[in-house]
């Protein structure tokens, strides 16, 4: 017989994450609201789950990527919203990757001062990282994300179901983010990665919920203690994304993709730990076999020199000097 589906519940800042399978069609169950939802998806999420969430007040469907991510975007959203009559009691559903949540969540944050915003992340990198933590914003042709707000979603929806939609490539960034989340915050959660590395680069459905959950909930806790990154506790969560985010610039952001990126700048991370004694040496062999297993990459493809000029943008940097 096949087993049960397992469902987690999670409570955070502002409202709550559930991570299950099939459970995207329950929007209206958790919110607790008669109105159905503002739902913004991209030109794929659209076509492919919004048929799953029932009714739904207007469909505004962004392009993809970092196109989304702009000034025109949001107001052609707030002009969407305005015909859909969607008022202060509204709820807006970010259907999508992190950059459909990005766009949405900044556009139900500014919208009448801001309203209920609930998180359906469709991809894995969005699921266990992007959704959670109230981040929103924009890019400008200065820099991405230089425009945006904190607005904790009321609401995460974490179906796996989705990420059967996802090739080889996109699915793979999200397994680098949950190797972030053990190397850095939770040795045990570390520990079964490894031993269900094999299952979740399969997409199985229990272990992908129970990864899910555990990335969640340690995401939880630190945006606790750190909501809005004043206090430093929330610069945990950027483990290797120094070199990671040098690595996206320098290859103009068409080379790498960003879980690929964060996996090399994990290992430059751990063996800068290892030089300085802060870990074993059992620790980096351990990391690569993971990251192997899991088919990311394991090193940087550029020289310290090539990425200095990049790493110095870095919003981490610490009078004069990178954090990693």
């Amino acid at each position: 017989a096949t087993p049960a589906p397992v469902e987690r519940i999670l409570e955070g800042a502002g409202g709550r994450v559930v991570v299950g399978e099939g459970i995207l069609g329950r929007v209206p169950e958790y919110l607790g609201k008669a109105t159905p939802p503002f739902v913004v998806a991209d030109a794929l999420t659209g076509p492919l789950f919004a048929p799953r969430l029932g009714e739904t007040r207007g469909l505004p469907l962004l392009p993809r990527g970092e196109e989304a991510k702009t000034q025109e975007q949001v107001n052609w959203l707030y002009r969407s919203l305005s015909a859909a009559g969607v008022d202060r009691s509204g709820t807006v559903a970010a259907l999508g990757g992190g950059t459909v949540g990005d766009t949405a969540g900044f556009a139900a944050a500014t919208w009448m001062r801001g309203v209920d915003l609930v998180q359906c992340p469709t991809t894995l990198l969005a699921q266990v990282d992007s959704a959670m933590g109230g981040k929103t914003g924009i890019n400008l042709p200065e820099g991405k994300n230089l425009v945006g707000t904190f607005h904790q979603p009321v609401l995460v929806l974490s179906d796996v179901s989705c990420l059967s939609s996802l090739s080889g490539k996109d699915y793979r960034q999200g397994l680098a983010e949950m190797v972030k989340y053990g190397l850095g915050e939770d040795p045990a959660f570390f520990d079964w990665l490894e031993k269900h590395a094999r299952e979740l680069a399969e997409r199985q459905s229990r272990p992908l919920v129970e990864a899910i959950g555990r990335c969640a909930q340690l995401k939880l806790a630190v945006v606790a203690q750190d909501e809005k990154e004043k206090t430093g506790a929330r610069a945990r969560l950027n483990l290797g994304h120094t070199v990671g985010h040098a690595l996206e610039a320098a290859g103009k952001y068409e080379e790498w993709q960003h879980g690929d990126a964060v996996a090399a700048g994990l290992v430059v991370a751990a063996h800068l730990a290892y030089r300085m004694g802060s870990c074993g040496e059992k620790l980096l062999l351990r990391l690569d076999a993971l990251l192997e297993e899991l088919g990311l990459p394991r090193r940087p493809d550029r020289p310290w020199e090539q990425l200095e000029r990049y790493l110095a943008r870095d919003k981490k940097f610490r009078e004069g000097n990178p954090r990693l």
